[in-house]
């Protein structure tokens, strides 16, 4: 459940969680066990809840995440963590051993690549501008340097070895971005997007673009959703094996995250092919730094929202979420630093789009040509007039002959 804008108040009263906001005259109310949302998001600037309320989300297992002003994971408020003091111990002696630490942070590298090829690779069935067999042979050229990162692992400082699969890991992501960037510019050039990095930041943390706006956004949730299912299984999200330990950082976060991204990026582009978001929709701030607007933010989350709970064959022929997955690979980690499995791997579900036919169709006509359109039978003003209600977000009337032309 997305919370936003000024004036919002959260209290309980009789057993009953109340959600108000005085300004849009809006109330919800939720009795104990009846509440089907498991976790809440507050991206406003003002507003109060009391301690009964965090008492109330504590006890129903609901995640309170605070956004700041620009997108970014503020604070979580979770459920009581499992006392776990002998993972604890574990954790920090794999960390602490460099063989076990190259491992983990090796199958995390291994898994976020693959995962970005396998979603390049689903793109390319829509996208001409994705050539998956030229990438490959990029990445098969990265792939010798990972090769002799792991023969010369075991005769160098650990630390050495982290930074070069590092290195590794942002040369692929490097062409992920590159053909990413295409896309989100064929999608909507108004957004001028040039990438992740800008010139006073190298990662867009202040957007200065709306793409980064909903990018950042999209972090920001998986993040919390993270932070929250690390912490239901007791591991210390401040000791990471990829991400180096650093002050006020979560470093298991950020290792977990990097095999979960791409989710955020399928429905950033979703949400762009879908046509329902304009400049407008967005916030400028004095500092010309670029946020949602409240639509947006929840248009985004519901397209994450759908994402995450998609099902997927996983395991034993069964189909589970990728909200489910995530918990299963972090509990997996947890057997395998506890030693109660001697080898263990990250597993993510291959994407695969359900592309809804009406958006191909869309598309189709988007991009169709004089030619084209010659070559059908189409009358020119009544291609005009639908590519001119598409642009503009709107569902226009498709003639049945016209769309058997096209199909």
């Amino acid at each position: 459940m997305l919370i936003t804008g000024f004036g919002t108040s959260i209290n309980v009263d009789k057993r009953k969680l109340i959600i108000t906001n005085r300004l849009k005259d809006a109330r919800l109310e939720f009795y104990p066990h009846k509440i089907n949302h498991d976790g809440i998001i507050i991206d406003g600037h003002t507003g109060n809840i009391t301690f009964e309320a965090m008492r109330w989300l504590s006890k129903h297992n609901i995640n309170l995440t605070l956004l700041n002003w620009n997108g970014q994971l503020l604070v979580n408020v979770m459920p009581e963590q499992p006392k776990s003091g002998k993972l604890r111990v574990k954790q920090y002696q794999k960390y602490l051993d460099s063989e076990d630490r190259f491992e983990i942070a090796l199958k995390i590298v291994q898994t976020k690549v693959e995962q970005s090829l396998n979603l390049l690779e689903e793109l390319s069935r829509f996208y001409e501008s994705v050539d998956i067999a030229k990438i490959r042979k990029s990445v098969e050229k990265e792939d010798l340097f990972l090769l002799g990162i792991m023969k010369n692992s075991e005769n160098q400082d650990i630390s050495k070895s982290i930074k070069q699969l590092m290195t590794y890991e942002g040369r692929i992501a490097r062409i992920y971005h590159e053909n990413l960037t295409v896309i989100f510019n064929k999608l909507n050039p108004e957004f001028n997007f040039t990438g992740r990095k800008n010139k006073t930041n190298s990662r867009n943390y202040n957007a200065s673009d709306e793409i980064n706006a909903l990018l950042n956004y999209g972090y920001a949730i998986l993040e919390s959703e993270i932070r929250k299912d690390i912490n239901s299984v007791g591991l210390d999200y401040s000791i990471g094996f990829l991400h180096e330990i650093n002050q006020s950082r979560t470093p298991l976060v950020y290792d977990i995250q990097e095999l979960f991204r791409w989710i955020i990026d399928v429905s950033a582009i979703q949400l762009l092919e879908e046509k329902k978001i304009k400049k407008s929709d967005f916030i400028i701030t004095k500092n010309y730094h670029t946020r949602l607007g409240e639509d947006v933010a929840k248009l985004l989350i519901e397209k994450i929202n759908s994402n995450f709970n998609a099902r997927y064959n996983y395991k034993n022929g069964k189909n589970y979420s990728h909200q489910i997955i995530l918990q299963d690979n972090l509990q997996q980690l947890s057997n395998f630093i506890m030693e109660k499995k001697k080898e263990f791997d990250f597993i993510v579900h291959k994407i695969k789009f359900n592309r809804n036919s009406n958006l191909e169709l869309r598309e189709k006509i988007l991009s169709m040509t004089p030619e084209e359109r010659k070559e059908l039978g189409i009358n020119k003003s009544t291609l005009w007039h639908i590519k001119k209600n598409l642009s503009a977000g709107k569902t226009p009337k498709i003639y049945k002959k016209i769309l058997l032309k096209i199909q």
